[in-house]
């Protein structure tokens, strides 16, 4: 199983599916929003989820650059790094 299919919960309860499927969602909503499909005792709670999933997005990129900031970090030159930090 990819990362990518794994579902994540954020502390209020709402659960996500991976970025990919998150952003599949969002793109569905947008798409609805767009088309005027949504009907008005839903828009709230569609713009809503729309917002959860951007931030969920978002999270997930800030994860994925900071572990890969790590990552490359370990294979700087040491002369590199020390000229970074200067």
């Amino acid at each position: 199983m990819s990362e990518d299919s794994e579902g994540d919960m954020n502390h209020d309860g709402v659960e996500f599916g991976g970025y990919a499927e998150s952003m599949a969602e969002l793109e569905s909503i947008l798409a609805s929003l767009e088309r005027d499909e949504v009907d008005i005792d839903t828009l709230a709670s569609q713009v809503e989820r729309a917002s959860q999933l951007i931030a969920h997005c978002e999270g997930r990129l800030r994860a994925t650059e900071l572990s890969l900031q790590t990552i490359l970090a370990q294979h700087e030159p040491p002369a590199a790094a020390a000229q970074e930090e200067s």
